[in-house]
């Protein structure tokens, strides 16, 4: 059995410089070093190796320099190297990329191949599925195991409802969590294995074209995103309730005096613009208002296509609504495949779930359309979708348009307003026609009192400065009581505290809720990044130098457990001030 792992390299995130001048992203001088995510995946591919026998090999497309990733990886205890390396591949985007990485492995024939979940400059999930649609391999995302017995692999896949055992039958590509091992060490004096990776060039994998042409998405412009956020100290627990609570009054007036509005004409005629209703109702609603709106502004028709019961879905803007009965993720890939070459949509938009972002990039892969990843705005202009995508972190905003269609993109849980109708949506029932299945084996769906961080107005972030399990309970009662969702810093889900799935951050979720409540959290660049879309932060900190002060609009110097307890009497004495 041969393992192979794919590896990238990249610039370190916290140190990446903007031109704005020249809106391009300045690199001299900024370290490189191997993609987190992918360490684990090295670490995974070595233990398949100690433990089967399996041959394990190490690649990653780059430039020359990409071989100190390469060199790292069989330091650690890789076998073989290759580097992919040709001026030809510059400017390659995911489907270009994977189109390089599969025909190499073709050559290869792995068993196996691992990659991370996705590389922290582009953050896009998109790689690993593309290559295992073109290679005909069998894919799963976001493992945190992986057993193999001949020519199945049982892995453990974590999303955002819980944590699955899936049959996998090999060969296969398998995208891996940061849950799923630590990362050895280089041993003192490990020999340098530079000298012995071999270089691979495009005649070699037989591709005549290069990077840009083979790229069906551009990136015509980029911004940086800068905290704008100045930090008012507050100086009592009623200080905080009443900004609190007035925050959450002001944006349910709004929410509540534009929600209502009627439904879009509808014509098959036309163009149409399409939302993918997958698993969750919010993100679901999100998705309809927002391809309503830029239907009402470009002549389009909007049409949801999903597996969410109607009932669900009730005020939904969608004028028809295509149902598939099914959970399976294989009945909405063939149904989806099937409506794109039957109806021809001008626009596909996902949810970006670990579903989401798995039947996207599957359908990009068939198809060989371009596909952009966690959009947090959308645009249509001269009948371009211009796709706003946040990288390195969160700190700069590309602009990217398709040149395929239908054009695609996942966006983000919570960026979008929700806006309800109240006229009915017709709904048309399609068909199962598939008879490929994923093998689930068991499910653990997260603990009840975790709600989704997406679905709530208010989210408690718990730091490791409130891991005690008296304060955690109390952050769970004062949940409960404003009907908030509760997240953490990395450190805290690592101790096992806190479900992975309500990690906020670079590795983690990034969330848009009304208020976030940061108790106990330092402010570690790792964390911030993933409140950039939050409208209020609060911090509560013992610290008055804590760096989160600098990303909050309000703070309170205050022991996390104080101010807790008398966040629940104020709310226990005022209780309809929060509903």
């Amino acid at each position: 059995m041969k393992v192979l792992v794919f590896v990238k390299q990249i610039p370190d995130v916290h140190n990446i410089k903007f031109d704005s001048v020249t809106n391009r992203i300045f690199r001299e001088g900024v370290p490189l070093m191997m993609n987190s995510f992918d360490k684990k995946a090295v670490e995974e591919a070595i233990r398949l190796g100690e433990k089967y026998g399996a041959e394990t090999i190490i690649a990653s497309m780059g430039p020359p320099s990409a071989t100190d990733v390469l060199n790292e990886g069989m330091k650690m205890g890789i076998q073989k190297g290759y580097l992919l390396t040709d001026r030809k591949f510059a400017g390659s985007d995911t489907q270009a990329t994977s189109t390089i990485l599969s025909r190499f492995a073709s050559i290869i024939k792995p068993a196996i191949i691992l990659t991370g979940k996705y590389s922290l400059d582009g953050e896009t999930s998109q790689v690993p599925p593309e290559i295992a649609v073109k290679l005909s391999y069998n894919f799963k995302s976001s493992i945190s195991k992986i057993q193999v017995n001949g020519d199945k692999a049982v892995v453990e896949h974590e999303n955002e409802l819980g944590l699955y055992n899936i049959g996998v039958t090999l060969p296969a590509v398998f995208s891996v969590s940061e849950k799923i091992n630590k990362a050895r060490p280089i041993k003192p004096g490990a020999p340098d294995y530079s000298d012995s990776i071999v270089k691979i060039d495009s005649s070699t994998l037989k591709l005549d074209s290069n990077g840009v042409d083979m790229s069906p998405t551009v990136v015509f412009a980029t911004e940086t995103m800068q905290s704008t956020r100045r930090c008012e100290i507050l100086e009592t627990n009623q200080d905080v309730f009443r900004t609190f609570t007035a925050i959450l009054k002001e944006n349910q007036v709004k929410a509540e005096t534009s929600s209502k509005v009627p439904m879009p004409s509808f014509s098959l005629e036309g163009p149409l613009i399409m939302g993918i209703a997958l698993d969750d109702p919010q993100i679901s609603v999100e998705i309809a208002t927002k391809i309503s709106s830029l239907a009402l502004s470009n002549n389009l028709n909007p049409v949801m296509l999903g597996n969410i019961p109607q009932e669900k879905l009730k005020g939904m803007r969608s004028p028809v609504y295509y149902h598939l009965a099914s959970q399976d993720l294989f009945d909405m890939l063939t149904t989806l495949l099937n409506f794109i070459n039957e109806k021809h949509p001008e626009y596909v938009i996902f949810p970006s779930t670990t579903r989401g972002r798995e039947l996207a990039g599957t359908i990009a892969g068939e198809l060989n359309l371009g596909l952009t990843a966690d959009c947090v705005d959308l645009e249509i202009d001269k009948g371009r979708l211009i796709q706003f995508k946040p990288s390195f972190g969160g700190s700069i905003i590309a602009s990217i348009y398709s040149k395929t269609k239908p054009a695609m993109a996942t966006v983000r849980p919570g960026i979008f307003e929700t806006m309800l109708t109240d006229e009915a949506f017709q709904v048309k029932e399609l068909d199962v026609e598939n008879n490929r299945h994923e093998e689930i084996l068991s499910f653990s769906p997260v603990p009840e009192e975790y709600q989704p961080l997406h679905s709530g107005r208010i989210v408690f972030g718990i730091g490791r400065g409130s891991t005690s399990k008296e304060t955690i309970k109390k952050v769970l009662q004062l949940a409960r009581m404003t009907g908030g969702a509760i997240g953490a810093s990395r450190p805290v889900v690592d101790m096992g505290l806190i479900p992975r799935q309500q990690q906020i951050g670079l590795t983690g979720y990034s969330i848009s809720p009304d208020v976030y409540i940061a108790l106990g959290i330092s402010g570690q660049a790792n964390h911030v990044v993933g409140l950039r879309y939050c409208k209020k932060v609060i911090a509560i900190n013992t610290d008055p130098n804590a760096m989160i002060f600098k990303f909050a609009d309000y703070g309170l110097i205050m022991d996390v457990t104080k101010f807790l307890d008398g966040m629940i009497s104020q709310i226990d004495t005022e209780s309809s001030t929060i509903h």
